[in-house]
């Protein structure tokens, strides 16, 4: 993973193991942002996941559901979360344990 940053961003720019093709375009890196979330974000990615997921109700820790970290890593980067379920299982992993990390915190 690479990782760059300066004074004035948190944002990170994330290498891709092997590029990914979404909707026509190859990706071989994405940059991503926790730290610019807002709550209204967080709020966000959790009706889209409970309206996929059909959750009726709250999951106890959420946070720890790959489904859900999956959109805030989506949201973090702006793209749409088909480009980070397109991933390889490695970086999916990877970057969806930095969305575990960042939401437990």
């Amino acid at each position: 993973m690479e990782e760059q940053k300066n004074q004035e961003t948190t944002a990170e720019v994330f290498t891709f193991a092997r590029p990914v093709t979404f909707e026509g375009n190859t990706v071989e890196s994405i940059t991503i942002d926790f730290e610019q979330l807002t709550g209204e974000d967080i709020l966000a990615c959790d009706r889209q996941y409970r309206a996929e997921s059909r959750q009726t109700s709250g999951e106890m820790v959420k946070e720890m559901n790959k489904a859900y970290q999956a959109y805030i890593v989506a949201k973090a980067a702006g793209v749409h979360v088909g480009l980070i379920r397109a991933l390889s299982a490695k970086d999916f992993t990877k970057l969806t344990l930095q969305a575990q990390s960042f939401l437990l915190l």
